[in-house]
């Protein structure tokens, strides 16, 4: 009944947030979440610690460092399989990826939330945009983008929720498959096909835990069918048992009648009676104990489709709910947008040269490498910018900052006043 807890957060990471096509590693700061079908108690977000291990109840600790998410499910199914579950369903996937740091010429340094597809423009942005000294030129084009970050978030959430939406109407129908939204209505880029391809895996996945909880449901019933028959056989061969020793004692009461037989002897042929009755008995009683087993699974399997329909209800309600308040905050969030793109338009005049840093962990090491504005980012990953500030005379920057707002080449041939990532 917990399948679709499965129900995640907002943004389903699809954690592959760099430019390679390698699977993501678990690392300290990340925050998962552990559904262990049927096992509530045992299900819930845990925080990757410093040492790289997380705790799950009834479990010591687990080291998951460097760990893929496949792997990491694998390692607490296989803990919980070792005399804890019989046959434990666990799924295993990110609730929050580890955050950014910024440091250096920033306006706010600090940790930031990764989101996928993020660049080091976009981070800089969470941090307020570059230092002091870019700050008086460009406050209003830091607070764009941090508008359009805004307003690409609130993009991001509603094509995560429509796709959402299908996928869990199709999972309260019954149905084997589910068709999202074309790609062409939600946009239709990198993060829109990621958005489909997880859901499809949501899907799958859920589909295959609740059709194997069923059919090892299922499974039982020819053990009890035959643990019933077998029974029933031997009730059956006991009776005759007992007819002929019936029959005997019928023979040993004439005899015993006729002074040819002994008291003791007819009390050990009762003794045996009353043992072959309780035999019999017994046997009745265990078919009728399996009968009822063997109709309690039924009731089992419907029990554990309602559970499941009804948590997908819960979670479409949720969702539907969500894309409601979208409809208010996003429109919201564009109009603002559009208002500091106006005022954005009117910054002018030389910009910092900046000098972008990352530091990143790999195989295991801190490496540190050359970046730019455009430059991917990774989860923990920690951006360093120092700002090299251009030397203006006075009547320079004042000729620059008195320079009109409006689109068109100059006689350089840049383009002036349009924003563009």
């Amino acid at each position: 009944m917990c399948l679709a807890v499965l129900l995640f957060p907002l943004f389903t990471a699809t954690p592959s947030a760099g430019a390679d096509s390698h699977p993501y590693q678990l690392a300290p700061g990340d925050r998962i979440t552990v559904t262990v079908f049927g096992q509530p108690e045992l299900s819930g977000d845990v925080l990757v610690d410093g040492a790289g291990d997380v705790t799950i109840p009834l479990i010591d600790r687990i080291e998951v460092k460097d760990l893929t998410l496949l792997e990491c499910q694998k390692l607490i199914g296989d803990r919980l399989a070792d005399g804890i579950l019989r046959k434990p369903s666990v799924s295993v996937r990110i609730a929050e990826l580890r955050p950014l740091y910024v440091l250096g010429d920033v306006r706010l340094p600090g940790a930031y939330p990764f989101r996928y597809g993020s660049t080091i423009e976009s981070a800089v942005a969470l941090a307020g945009g570059f230092g002091p000294g870019e700050l008086l030129r460009n406050t209003a084009v830091s607070d764009f983008w941090s508008a359009e970050e805004r307003v690409r978030q609130l993009t991001l959430q509603k094509r995560t929720l429509l796709v959402r939406k299908a996928r869990l109407e199709a999972q309260q129908d019954g149905q084997d498959t589910f068709a999202p939204p074309a790609l062409s209505d939600l946009g239709g880029d990198k993060d829109t096909t990621e958005i489909v391809a997880n859901e499809k895996d949501i899907f799958a996945t859920q589909a295959a835990i609740l059709r194997d909880q069923i059919d090892l449901l299922r499974s039982q019933k020819p053990r009890l069918q035959e643990q019933i028959d077998a029974n029933t056989e031997q009730g059956n061969a006991g009776k005759k048992q007992l007819d002929l020793i019936r029959q005997q004692i019928e023979r040993y009461q004439k005899l015993f009648s006729q002074g040819l037989g002994t008291q003791n002897n007819d009390f050990q042929f009762r003794v045996l009676e009353a043992n072959q009755e309780a035999t019999i008995w017994r046997l009745l009683s265990d078919v009728s104990r399996l009968q009822m087993e063997s109709g309690d699974l039924e009731f089992k399997i419907q029990t554990v489709m309602a559970g499941f329909k009804q948590q997908v209800g819960k979670e479409l309600q949720e969702t539907r709910d969500r894309l409601n308040e979208l409809e208010v905050t996003l429109p919201a969030a564009v109009r603002i947008r559009d208002v500091k793109l106006q005022y954005a338009g009117g910054a002018t005049g030389q910009a910092a040269t900046h000098l972008i840093s990352i530091t990143r962990m790999q195989n295991g090491h801190p490496a540190v490498l050359d970046a730019n504005e455009t430059t991917l980012v990774e989860p923990g990953d920690v951006i360093n910018v120092k700002s090299e500030m251009p030397r203006l005379l006075p009547q320079e920057e004042a000729m620059a900052r008195s320079q009109p707002y409006k689109t068109g080449e100059t006689e350089t041939g840049e383009t002036r006043g349009s924003i563009s990532r």
